[in-house]
């Protein structure tokens, strides 16, 4: 039986990274356009393909709380059918998409190259654990990705709110609160 708290944690986390891979993608695509429209479509179907695999640790748990027998699910598993995995197929895509990330924007220098080690090393990471199983991968390498993850992420996340911000205050027309405003949120309306 898989974590559902982990499920829980897992979908929305990874829900996160739709946009997180279209930013990315879309950084990437400046010096390499293929592989920045390529990394936006992977990022898009591994990322929600990630979402509903995680789903389904919290769906077990509440079927198996209401009376689901583990043979059902061990049919399942032993035998998950065409159905299951013509989409459930398109989850490793989530961590490829990290790696060609990383390695785009080490190549076309569109981001800081700790932030490509990172994502590169994440994208390694992750899989080792989640598809591989491997139980030491569960102890140290997921848990790392998720750490990696943070480190190339959170700057990258600042700069994208100030470049925004200053986006707001530099547009043309833009009054002296809304300028103010963009200082303090982004969103501010026009």
């Amino acid at each position: 039986m898989s974590s559902w708290v982990e499920g829980i944690f897992g979908s929305l986390g990874i829900a996160c990274f739709v946009p997180i891979y279209l930013e990315l993608s879309r950084r990437v695509g400046r010096s390499h356009p293929r592989l920045g429209a390529l990394t936006s479509v992977t990022g898009l179907f591994g990322a929600t393909v990630g979402v509903a695999l995680e789903f389904l640790r919290v769906a077990e748990h509440a079927f198996r709380s209401n009376g689901a027998a583990d043979g059902v699910f061990a049919a399942t598993y032993s035998n998950p059918g065409w159905e299951f995995l013509s989409v459930a197929l398109l989850g490793p895509l989530f961590p490829l998409t990290s790696i060609l990330l990383g390695v785009g924007a080490f190549a076309g220098r569109t981001m800081p190259r700790g932030v490509a080690a990172c994502l590169v090393a994440a994208g390694v990471g992750f899989p080792l654990a989640q598809v591989a199983g491997l139980e030491l991968a569960l102890r140290f390498t997921y848990p790392a990705a998720g750490v990696l993850w943070l480190i190339a992420l959170a700057p990258l996340g600042v700069a994208y709110f100030r470049e925004a911000a200053s986006e707001r205050r530099n547009a043309p027309g833009a009054t002296p609160v809304q300028r103010r405003n963009a200082r303090w949120n982004v969103l501010a309306s026009e």
